[in-house]
């Protein structure tokens, strides 16, 4: 069973994801990042409790950040694990997601 995922929004410039993307719960994932893609301007999303990275939490993250990208918005996600950062550096998404070389 996958651990809990919750994303919460904190404000309409920031949100927060914890818990595990996995394969279990994806889906969910996905559906939970829709209001996403109605923000206009710039979100910043935490993912310091993000307990996930793999390709299947790389995939989610790209999908919220081209919805938001076709609604005139944008994401841009802060805290990115060393693990998370090197399978988006691999997949050459970083530009994608937003991840700044400095930004840990």
């Amino acid at each position: 069973m996958s651990e809990r995922f919750t994303l919460e929004h904190r404000s309409d410039t920031q949100a927060r994801v914890c818990g595990r993307i996995d394969v279990d719960n994806a889906a969910r994932a996905l559906a939970a990042g829709e209001p996403l893609s109605v923000a206009r301007g710039r979100l910043e999303i935490d993912l310091k409790d993000l307990q996930s990275a793999d390709s299947v939490t790389l995939a989610v993250l790209l999908a919220w950040s081209a919805r938001a990208r076709r609604s005139g918005g944008e994401l841009v996600y802060r805290d990115v694990s060393p693990r998370l950062r090197s399978i988006a550096h691999l997949s050459d998404a970083e530009g994608l997601l937003g991840i700044e070389s400095r930004d840990n």
